[in-house]
C-alpha cells in the first residue's frame, strides 16, 4: 500500500526500535502527533518534524515550493511552537535545469523568510533514480516555552475541539491546480476560482500561530485520510472519546463543488490546511475569525474512546478516495 505505514508497522517495528533513549525526549515518534519534543534547560522545549521535500513541477516551481514549505511548517506548528530553523536535503533528478532549480530555491526562500525560518544546514546534488515530486529530506526546528507545548497528556475531559477551513482543504486544492481546465468546463466561474484559490489555503501555519498565542492542549492537522482519519488519530493518542456535534460541521461551497463532481467524501479526504485544535479556550474561534479562517467547535472531549457524531461510530478510512480521484482525471486528461 502507497502512502504512510499503517499504526501496525509503526508500534511493532518502528517505535520500539528507535536507537538509544533519552530521558529528554519528552515526545518521541508516535501515531497523531506530528512533531517531537525535546527538553532544555530553562523550562524551554525544542520540536522537530521531518519531510519529504514535495516539488510538483506542473504547479509552477515557485508556486511548489511555497507548498513544500507550508506542509512542513503547519506540522511543526501543531506543536504550539513555530518553526525558525530548517534544514533540507536536495536530491535533485538528473533532469532539473539549473534555471528549474534556481526558481524552486527562492520560492523555498520566499516561503520560509515569510513564516520567520532561517536554513542553517543541508545538502543539494542531483542523482539517477530520482523523480519528482519527493526530492529528499525538509527538517524544521523550534524552540519555544514548555507551557506553550501540545501534548497528548494534557487533554481532559470537557475540552473544545475547534476545526479549521473544513473537510477537503487539499484534496480541492491539488484536484483544480492540476487539472484546471476539466473544472473550469464544469464548475460556474467563481466557484472554479474559488476552488483554485483553495491552493493558498493548503496550510494551517497561521492557524496554529493563532491559537498558540491563546492557548491549546493538543492540534493535529487532517492530511491523509482527511478530518475523520486525524480525528480518530486525536482520539487514538489521548485516550479519549471525541463528541462531534453533526450539527456544527461545516464545508467550504467550492469544496464540497468539486468533491461532489469527482464523486469523493470531503470527509476522509486528504486536506492539509485544517487544523484540529483541542482547548479549553472558546476565544481561539474568535480569534481566527477575525483573521479571516473559518473555525467552528464541532464537538468536545468525553470520557471514554472512539469518534462519535450522534450515534454513529467514525472508524478509520481504509484508504484516501482522493487517490483514485487523481488518476482518474489523469488518464482523463492524457
Amino acid at each position: 500500500m502507497l502512502g504512510k505505514i499503517g499504526k501496525k508497522i509503526f508500534d511493532e517495528v518502528i517505535y520500539p526500535h528507535l536507537g538509544e533513549r533519552h530521558k529528554e525526549v519528552i515526545i518521541p515518534p508516535m501515531n497523531g502527533v506530528d512533531t517531537g519534543a525535546i527538553e532544555l534547560e530553562g523550562n524551554k522545549v525544542m520540536v522537530v518534524k521531518t519531510d519529504p521535500v514535495f516539488i510538483v513541477p506542473q504547479f509552477g516551481f515557485r508556486k511548489a515550493a511555497w507548498f513544500a514549505v507550508h506542509i512542513l511548517a503547519s506540522d511543526v506548528m501543531t506543536s504550539g511552537i513555530p518553526p525558525k530553523y530548517a534544514m533540507i536535503d536536495l536530491n535533485l533528478p538528473p533532469s532539473m535545469t539549473d534555471d528549474e532549480l534556481k526558481d524552486m530555491w527562492i520560492g523555498i526562500h520566499e516561503a520560509l523568510k515569510e513564516i520567520g525560518v532561517m536554513v542553517v544546514a543541508g545538502h543539494t546534488g542531483r542523482y539517477e533514480g530520482v523523480s519528482f515530486p519527493m526530492l529528499g529530506g525538509f527538517t524544521m526546528i523550534g524552540i519555544g516555552d514548555k507551557e506553550k507545548l501540545g501534548m497528548p497528556s494534557k487533554v481532559k475531559e470537557g475540552d473544545l475541539i475547534i476545526v479549521t477551513k473544513g473537510p477537503a482543504i487539499e484534496a480541492t486544492g491539488l484536484l483544480t491546480n492540476l487539472y484546471p481546465e476539466y473544472f473550469r468546463q464544469r464548475l460556474p466561474p467563481d466557484i472554479f476560482k474559488e476552488a483554485l484559490d483553495m491552493y493558498w489555503q493548503m496550510s494551517c501555519w497561521k492557524d496554529g500561530l493563532i491559537a498558540s498565542k491563546i492557548g491549546i492542549h493538543l492540534m493535529h492537522d487532517a492530511t491523509e485520510g482527511g478530518l475523520w482519519n486525524a480525528l480518530v488519530e486525536v482520539s487514538e493518542v489521548t485516550g479519549k472519546k471525541l463528541e462531534i456535534f453533526e450539527d456544527k460541521l461545516f464545508i467550504n461551497r467550492a469544496v464540497k463543488a468539486v468533491t461532489t463532481l469527482v464523486g469523493i467524501d470531503p470527509f476522509i479526504s486528504i486536506s492539509e490546511g485544517t487544523m484540529i485544535i483541542i482547548t479549553d479556550k472558546v476565544e481561539i474561534r474568535d480569534a481566527l475569525i477575525k483573521e479571516g479562517i473559518q473555525a467552528e467547535i464541532v464537538g468536545r472531549v468525553e470520557k471514554g474512546e472512539g469518534v462519535y457524531v450522534g450515534q454513529k461510530r467514525i472508524e478509520k478510512p481504509s484508504e484516501d478516495p482522493f487517490w483514485e480521484a487523481f488518476f482518474r482525471l489523469q488518464k482523463q486528461s492524457a
